[in-house]
């Protein structure tokens, strides 16, 4: 009994690992309230750009990929919760976080090697592009 105790265990933390860039979208559907769920969205970018990190740090590229593509669906839900939310107080908050993260993102990109970087590159090309409509919705209110 303890041995099946012990696989159930790791199974569920095998998981668990995984869940949190799968599940974080289903996640943010269950917050009804626009400006709460823009909020969890830009705590999930954070935590799947540190995933991210972690994951080109170790090699794995194909994850670190994968992570940063997780990152950008997030901020883009971000930037459907804050066209609900319309509270110019929430644009700035996003913007802010979002030039922490082309920060971060462009320092990661400088320390990876060039056959390495396509991903990530095309990445920081699209948070310039979330950056923009958040500055847009600043500006807008």
């Amino acid at each position: 009994m303890p041995i099946k105790v012990f696989g159930l265990s790791a199974l569920i933390l095998a998981f668990a690992g995984a869940v949190p860039g799968q599940s974080f979208l289903a996640e943010l559907k269950l917050q009804h309230d626009p400006a709460k769920r823009s909020e969890m969205a830009l705590g999930f970018a954070d935590e799947l750009f540190d995933n991210a990190q972690s994951s080109y740090g170790k090699g794995q590229i194909s994850k670190g990929d994968a992570d940063l593509e997780s990152m950008t669906k997030a901020l883009n839900a971000c930037l459907d919760s804050l066209a609900a939310a319309n509270k110019s107080r929430s644009y700035k908050k996003a913007e802010l976080k979002v030039a922490y993260l082309q920060r971060r993102l462009s320092d990661l990109v400088n320390n990876m090697g060039i056959q390495e970087r396509g991903w990530a590159e095309y990445t920081s090309r699209k948070l310039d592009e979330i950056h923009d409509q958040l500055l847009n919705g600043v500006m807008r209110k």
